[in-house]
């Protein structure tokens, strides 16, 4: 009798199983490698002992996955974007559309399709991390694999493929191929939140804003990665903007960045008819789209175009003061600053005037982010965020006077008859008069000595400083260059340029702190273009186009405004004459001169 029961149980097994014969148990691994697996699951001891894949077989009536390692469902972006404002208790796991928790089980990412160029679809969704060994359920693995199988190879893909009856060295390679091939095929196709935002905030730095704003630039990207976490369209923004940051400084290809900014901007279009959504987003988004619109500039400006809902809601926020918060003054402030830059140069600039008159001029101070609560208080940090913010503003208000000056360039204005010509000598005067009141009501510790303040300041402390005031000292002087080029006089130099191209020449090659690194700051970009192409003498240009070259950075193509300076240089020795700096871009390089 007991022998019959026995072999009613083993014949239920069987056929629970799907077996007509002996069951086989412990995972896949143990099991071609014929040891003993003693089923631990998800890693069995004998795998993580061997640190080698751990893989079980799934049985046909396995139990449903549980929630923690189900597939999560994913979601277009036009459902996020409608949920980016509601918060609550409604709002589950699943469809928050990025997770910063450092107890998540998955590091977030938006996962795009196969193919790059189509990232209309971008989804959000957790994702594994890639470059660790799995720890995922095998049941999960397994079925990520069927499916990226299936999706390569048009062919079906189950898990007997994974069997290998022979154990040799050869067979074992080839198995683990296939799976991490597949597992590398797979996160291919998904673009990582965590990494991202990583390389956003420790690595990209802006030309016109970090040399002289470093400290709020640092807070003000911390605040927006804060953002993005609830906001789809500033994460899109900050993504697209580190792509092409990445793409820019290492020389690749950027259409997967561009493909990034028109799913960034489309997401921003429908923040932009969320009533729920508050300015501050809607502002740190434009934010970082037009920042990618000055790298990458002859992308589409997101200001210009049908801008009306943009006007309506930043109408309704400068009327109400309480909505003012450090950091939507802060990137107001930085849209000047960006407008300034791109009216330079023959740019049409990438904020309407209508736009940029509504931005608060800032005639007073322009108040600093405050740092994050999880940031210690430092008594050092503190003291060079004082003694650095006079200087910024002194800074802020040179640049409104430079917007001016590019005004009068025959770029945005008449300049045909003699009239013209009166007119923009008596704006260049009163131009000239501002320049000078600013410089003598410029703050002391700018009229301090290098050496000088090198003895009263700590290290630490010092050598930032005298860098910020070089650069804003630089920048002052390039702009008596800049109006004896607008004056448009016959080929000669001022007294006021003169003497600025030498202070300029003793503040580079001087004690100023220029260089970091063996590269030369930033900052001094401008300042030596403007330098080498109003100079007359070869050597002069020589040693401007020089420095150029030592700056060596590939985001603000320092490279290319060396280029630039000495050709068109060489091009006004040789006719004798002034060249128009955008047609001689577009007639010898092709292209008219990025913004700078």
């Amino acid at each position: 009798m007991s022998d019959v029961r026995a072999q009613a149980s083993l014949s239920n097994r069987a056929h629970n199983h799907g077996y007509r014969g002996r069951v086989r148990t412990g995972c896949i691994t143990c099991r071609t490698r014929k040891v003993r697996c003693d089923e631990l699951q998800p890693i069995c001891n004998n795998c993580t002992k061997g640190k080698r894949q751990c893989v079980y077989r799934p049985w046909k009536n396995r139990r449903p996955v549980p929630n923690e390692s189900r597939p999560v469902e994913v979601l277009p972006v036009h459902s996020l974007a409608a949920n980016d404002s509601r918060q609550g208790s409604e709002t589950s796991s699943t469809t928050q559309p990025f997770d910063n928790s450092p107890n998540s089980e998955h590091s977030n990412a938006l996962v795009g399709s196969s193919q790059f160029g189509h990232t209309e679809l971008l989804s959000v969704v957790p994702a594994r991390d890639h470059s660790q060994a799995p720890s995922s359920p095998a049941v999960d693995i397994i079925a990520r694999v069927e499916s990226a199988h299936q999706h390569q190879n048009g062919g079906s893909f189950t898990i007997e493929d994974f069997e290998v009856e022979n154990s040799s060295p050869s067979a074992l390679i080839s198995r683990d191929i296939k799976l991490t091939t597949t597992m590398d095929i797979l996160a291919a196709g998904e673009i990582p939140w965590k990494p991202w935002i990583t390389f956003f905030v420790d690595e990209v730095d802006f030309p016109i804003i970090t040399p002289y704003d470093s400290i709020n630039w640092r807070r003000a990207k911390l605040e927006i990665v804060d953002l993005g976490t609830s906001t789809s369209a500033i994460a899109l923004a900050t993504i697209a903007l580190s792509a092409l940051y990445r793409g820019q400084l290492h020389g690749l290809p950027l259409s997967r960045a561009q493909s990034l900014y028109h799913s960034a901007k489309s997401a921003y279009e429908r923040l932009l008819i969320d009533e729920t959504a508050s300015f501050k987003t809607i502002l740190a988004t434009v934010f970082l789209l037009s920042l990618f619109n000055f790298i990458h500039y002859d992308s589409d400006p997101v200001l210009v175009g049908p801008c009306a809902l943009f006007v309506q809601r930043l109408e309704e926020w400068t009327l109400n003061e309480e909505a003012h918060c450090g950091l939507s003054l802060r990137l107001t402030a930085w849209l000047r600053l960006l407008q300034v830059a791109t009216t330079r140069g023959g740019g049409t600039g990438l904020v309407p005037e209508g736009i940029f008159t509504l931005f608060p001029s800032f005639d007073g101070k322009i108040p600093n982010l405050k740092p994050a609560s999880s940031q210690p208080s430092d008594a050092p940090y503190h003291l060079l965020e004082t003694l650095s913010t006079p200087i910024l503003e002194f800074y802020f208000q040179l640049q409104m006077i430079s917007a001016d000056l590019a005004r009068l360039t025959h770029y945005h204005r008449s300049r045909a008859t003699g009239a013209d010509q009166e007119e923009v000598v008596q704006q260049i005067a009163y131009n000239k008069s501002r320049l000078h009141t600013l410089w003598d009501n410029r703050t002391p510790i700018q009229q301090q000595k290098p050496e000088d303040l090198r003895c009263y300041l700590a290290p630490q402390i010092a050598r930032p400083i005298i860098t910020l005031i070089g650069i804003c000292a630089a920048a002052y002087h390039s702009e008596f260059i800049e109006m004896n080029r607008v004056l448009g006089d016959p080929l000669s130099e001022s007294f006021d340029a003169k003497n600025a191209m030498c202070v300029l020449r003793e503040i580079v090659d001087g004690d100023y702190d220029a260089y970091d690194g063996g590269k030369l700051n930033p900052g001094y970009l401008r300042p030596l273009l403007l330098y080498a192409i109003e100079c007359m003498d070869r050597e002069k240009t020589h040693w401007a186009v020089n420095r150029l070259e030592t700056i060596q950075n590939p985001i603000c193509r320092s490279g290319f405004f060396a280029s630039f300076g000495k050709a068109l240089s060489d091009a006004q020795l040789l006719k004798g004459r002034r060249i128009t700096s955008k047609y001689f871009a577009i007639w010898y390089f092709g292209v008219p001169p990025p913004f700078m």
